[in-house]
């Protein structure tokens, strides 16, 4: 077995220097965890805020695809001819052959006053 010698005389007190280095360790440990939980939870916001964002520009696309559904079927109606048949038809033409029935709302009919007209006497 091997005897160590003592650095410090019997009796006397060690001064802090364990104390110290704990304290020290302590502190930088505790600054780390700090730090990792400030970088974890600004990262989580910003997962967050890019994910809303992904969302709302995938209901964008939604609404933008179904107008572009519209203005394809507009642009097939006008290349076929069928807007120009369907303009004419609005504005009362129609084919050498066929017969036009144009049906228009009846006009409303002037309703009686409910008060008595009132007389000279």
């Amino acid at each position: 077995m091997r005897h160590s010698k003592a650095i410090i005389a019997p009796g006397s007190v060690r001064t802090g220097t364990l104390g110290v280095r704990h304290l020290a360790v302590v502190v930088a440990t505790s600054v780390a965890v700090i730090w990792g939980g400030v970088a974890f939870a600004q990262e989580a916001y910003v997962v967050h805020r890019l994910n809303q964002q992904a969302a709302d520009l995938r209901h964008q696309n939604a609404a933008l695809a179904t107008q572009n559904q519209g203005y394809k079927k507009d642009v097939q109606a006008i290349t076929s001819g069928a807007a120009n048949e369907e303009e004419a038809r609005i504005n009362g033409y129609a084919r050498p052959n066929e017969k036009l029935y144009l049906v228009t709302p009846p006009s409303p009919a002037p309703s009686p006053s409910a008060s008595p007209s009132p007389r000279g006497h």
